[in-house]
């Protein structure tokens, strides 16, 4: 049974349940749209997240129509009256977490710092801010009619939550500035098509939850190594790369979780006859 975390948040809830937290933006009647307080509890939710060892998978949503429908209206005057790079309250430089220093970029930046696979399920419109909490996830599944769009420059801004640099990772630098240049508009289908959406579904929440129970069922060092490698590739040479490779290899042979495996597969194998998955893929091209 789901169960609410500490600390409780005013703009959201995180509930952990059988090795997935499930956090979601919780303020449907403004379209789930961000303000301060927003990012300093995404913050606070994936800071947290970070020391429940029992986690394995997240799942980022937001209730009702929209995932975020981004900067709150609110918010909009701050902007207006901005004459230097800490005025406003969308940008407040303090403390380093990671890589990041604005609060905005926290509230997406935090995800990469999970340990754990970090999957954004879309319904609805990811606009501005919305999108880019998006982008700070590992993985991101759509509805084929949900809206994505950095419409920043529309406001005489840029996209300053991460998306001028998660976005090009995803689909390219090209595509990247035609989105961010343009403020255009794509649902999930074209999403997908582009590289920006991994997955469509009906239901992405339901879809999410289930990849991520799916994952809670694996080997968590396996998870984190996985996503950290991944990870690593956009920063180190090569052979850094390759090196980081054998070493999380060898930290992960004959652990009790490797072991637990190695076990399970071979079970599951077996009541299937005996047969490898080499075996039925053959099958299945013949």
């Amino acid at each position: 049974m789901s169960a609410p975390i500490v600390p409780i948040h005013a703009t959201l809830e995180t509930t952990v349940a059988q090795g997935v937290a499930h956090v979601e933006l919780d303020r449907p009647a403004s379209l789930n749209s961000l303000t301060r307080e927003v990012f300093e509890d995404l913050v606070e939710a994936g800071c947290a997240l970070r020391e429940r060892a029992e986690v394995r998978a997240v799942v980022l949503s937001g209730r009702g129509r929209a995932f975020s429908a981004g900067l709150d209206v609110s918010e909009f005057a701050g902007l207006a009256e901005a004459t230097g790079p800490e005025r406003g309250s969308a940008v407040v430089l303090g403390e380093q977490m990671g890589a990041a220093r604005a609060l905005a970029q926290q509230a997406v930046h935090v995800w990469s710092l999970v340990e754990v696979p970090v999957i954004a399920a879309v319904n609805g419109p990811a606009l501005g801010g919305g999108m880019q909490i998006a982008l700070g996830a590992d993985l991101r599944i759509a509805h084929p009619d949900s809206r994505f769009a950095l419409m920043e420059t529309k406001w005489g801004i840029i996209p300053d939550m991460c998306g001028t640099q998660l976005l090009p990772r995803l689909v390219g630098q090209g595509m990247a500035k035609r989105l961010i240049l343009t403020a255009e508009t794509i649902d999930g289908t074209e999403a997908h098509r582009i590289g920006l959406v991994e997955e469509l579904a009906e239901a992405p929440v339901e879809r999410a939850l289930e990849l991520a129970a799916d994952l809670a069922g694996r080997s968590r060092s396996a998870l984190v190594h996985a996503k950290s490698l991944v990870d690593l590739a956009y920063r180190v040479p090569l052979a850094d790369g390759l090196d980081a490779e054998q070493q999380a290899l060898s930290e992960l042979l004959g652990t009790e979780e490797q072991r637990s495996a190695v076990v399970a597969q071979l079970a599951l194998l077996s009541s299937r006859g005996g047969r490898g998955e080499r075996d039925r893929t053959a099958d299945r091209e013949h």
